[in-house]
């Protein structure tokens, strides 16, 4: 059974957990939506940040742009083929974000649902949160890692011991190779920012339909 790097002793088995990721990684917006429709099912009118509320809006505005911003930066870092439904990588991207993160893209979106959550104002939907990421840590970033560590060795082995896969390193990897970034690669997150909002107005009719009921 093939092998690739993970974040410790960059070794991991292809186990049926990272199969079925490779099957589902072109379905992970579909994933995506569904989860907000179930958020959409059990969300209720509460109030997260209770006297705080201004604050807690304000840094809810700050994840989810802060998402955002770092979703386009890795695209143009990394180039188009993050927006295929194919998992593949004509090269090792080491520089931008990537020299401080492994998975820049999945860590803004983590941070861009953190935002909608806190403009949603209910606690409950983190536990959907939480669960699809904890879902696609283990499947879909699992079958991405092994297609990297079969395509580039040696070389992802050494960039895989150096930068964590989640949790960002301040300093930037001193072995990265930058490259030009590619902001063209980076236009799909127009689509992104156009989906949470409508995402985020979906869920305040939701809640505006639940305090007017009866």
């Amino acid at each position: 059974m093939s092998r690739m790097p993970d974040e410790t002793g960059c070794e991991s088995r292809a186990d049926p957990f990272t199969q079925a990721g490779r099957h589902l990684f072109p379905r992970r917006m579909i994933v995506g939506l569904a989860v907000a429709v179930l958020g959409m099912l059990i969300v209720r009118p509460r109030h997260l940040f209770g006297k705080y509320e201004t604050l807690g809006m304000v840094v809810s505005c700050g994840f989810l742009l802060l998402g955002l911003a770092l979703r386009a930066w890795a695209a143009a870092s990394a180039g188009g083929h993050t927006r295929t439904g194919k998992i593949e990588a004509p090269r090792l991207s080491t520089g931008g974000p990537y020299a401080h993160v492994r998975n820049p893209i999945y860590l803004g979106s983590f941070l861009l649902g953190l935002g909608i959550i806190g403009l949603i104002g209910d606690p409950w939907l983190l536990v959907p949160h939480l669960l699809v990421f904890a879902f696609f840590f283990g499947g879909i970033v699992r079958a991405e890692e092994h297609f990297l560590g079969q395509q580039f060795g040696a070389e992802y082995a050494q960039y895989c011991r150096a930068v964590p896969g989640f949790l960002p390193m301040l300093r930037p990897w001193a072995g990265r190779t930058e490259r030009r970034l590619l902001w063209s690669a980076a236009r799909g997150e127009v689509v992104i920012a156009a989906l949470a909002i409508l995402i985020y107005a979906a869920f305040r009719t939701v809640l505006f339909f639940q305090a007017h009921r009866g």
